[in-house]
């Protein structure tokens, strides 16, 4: 955005806390709100309703985040996202896990609350199509501006002449409860004799793409969710995916180049990395070839180019629609 002119940053809780797992340079702001501060923005919201309540941070040009602005909050800040952080400021909701979207709600059908109906709301911003198909069926009437995450190529990408590893890998940060049985299903079957099992919590982005790049195979346990990014990343360097796409994935889990496994279906999951297995053993340049087409198709579809370009679109028309307001 900055690159493009629109002045944007990061807003951080912690003072001078900077995500360090993937390389940025992102202009970041420290949130400075005080105890003082947050019963002035309740008194505010109570006898003055129709007065912006400001946001303090420090580290910016600015003292506060006010009417001149635009917050854009993620989607599972609950009911009262609009509400409660910085009345009367502009919003833009980044829905990045359309399955979290109602955390917090309440189950009486009396209790409409939502930062989607909310005027302080401009639009939301939403980063696949099964994330876009959810919204507009809950909330047709919403500005909602889709746009594609991107793969970096420079770290995520496929070596035609390095021969994969008779490796099977997988993040252990999501549903250790399917990968445990899967795992041991094939164990227990005797299948998994000559491929070494590789699974990953918390490395740098850098070594888990090293990791995708030895591994002939990645297994999805993701459950519901917005998009997938490791499934897509693996796809990018060149393994073959087989598992769960967890709604958000199914954009991308083509059966030409991967094996799509309908969720909670363990019994399917291990006969399927079992097929995969023994196809490898016997045809692997079967296998290698859905690893190219897996890494063409993530390079072509989820370009750094083409999610700058929809970001860019999509805020400049929030603006537009800001500055008219």
């Amino acid at each position: 955005m900055n690159r493009n002119g629109i002045p944007a940053y990061v807003v951080h809780n912690n003072p001078g806390f900077r995500v360090s797992w993937f390389e940025n340079k992102t202009p970041i702001v420290y949130w400075r709100g005080s105890i003082i501060d947050r019963l002035h923005g309740k008194v505010k919201r109570r006898f003055q309703p129709d007065q912006v309540v400001e946001l303090h941070i420090k580290g910016g040009k600015s003292r506060t985040i006010g009417s001149d602005d635009i917050i854009a909050i993620p989607e599972l800040y609950g009911p009262d996202l609009a509400w409660a952080y910085g009345k009367g400021i502009k919003k833009v909701v980044l829905n990045q896990n359309c399955y979290l979207t109602f955390n917090g709600y309440s189950l009486n059908k009396d209790r409409l609350i939502s930062p989607y109906h909310d005027p302080d709301t401009l639009a939301t911003l939403v980063n696949s199509k099964d994330g876009e198909d959810y919204l507009r069926h809950a909330f047709p009437e919403l500005s909602l501006y889709r746009f594609r995450l991107s793969i970096d190529p420079n770290t995520f990408y496929y070596q035609e002449k390095k021969k994969k590893k008779k490796q099977l890998c997988f993040s252990r940060i999501k549903n250790q409860q399917d990968a445990m049985q899967v795992i041991n299903i094939l164990k227990f079957r005797g299948a998994l004799e000559d491929f070494e099992i590789v699974p990953f919590i918390n490395l740098p982005q850098a070594e888990v793409a090293r990791i995708y790049r030895d591994s002939a195979v990645f297994l999805s346990f993701g459950y519901p969710e917005g998009f997938g990014l490791p499934a897509a990343e693996a796809m990018a360097s060149g393994c073959v995916v087989i598992g769960f796409h967890g709604g958000g994935g199914r954009e991308f889990f083509n059966p030409e180049f991967s094996y799509p496994i309908e969720q909670g279906d363990i019994v399917g999951f291990a006969k399927t990395v079992e097929h995969v297995i023994q196809t490898y053993r016997q045809a692997p340049e079967t296998m290698a070839q859905k690893g190219r087409l897996a890494a063409n198709f993530i390079r072509e579809t989820y370009s750094l180019a083409l999610e700058e370009q929809e970001i860019v679109s999509a805020w400049r028309a929030i603006l537009a629609k800001f500055n008219s307001v």
